[in-house]
């Protein structure tokens, strides 16, 4: 059984949408409802930088693989079951 990786980069871009979705009420939560305060303000800053940092180490690492790769999976296991066992 094969499959290409490309496949796990859309199942990531599609988590990352979801994030982004979450992200942004998030974000939008903070502002609207948060008390006015120098903290909420520097907790906003913050919470940005951080989900900017971790987008671009993300990007940093999936841009380092080659998603044109398939993938065999179970390929020895499977062919175990069609050997005769050995003792019977």
């Amino acid at each position: 059984m094969t499959f290409s990786l490309i496949i796990l980069l859309y199942i990531y871009y599609a988590f990352l949408a979801l994030w982004v979705i979450f992200f942004l009420a998030g974000f939008y939560h903070m502002l609207k409802f948060g008390f006015k305060t120098f903290f909420t303000f520097l907790s906003t800053f913050f919470f940005l930088v951080v989900a900017v940092m971790m987008l671009s180490v993300s990007f940093y690492y999936i841009n380092q693989l080659e998603w044109d790769v398939n993938i065999i999976l179970f390929e020895g296991f499977l062919g175990a079951f069609k050997r005769p066992m050995p003792f019977q």
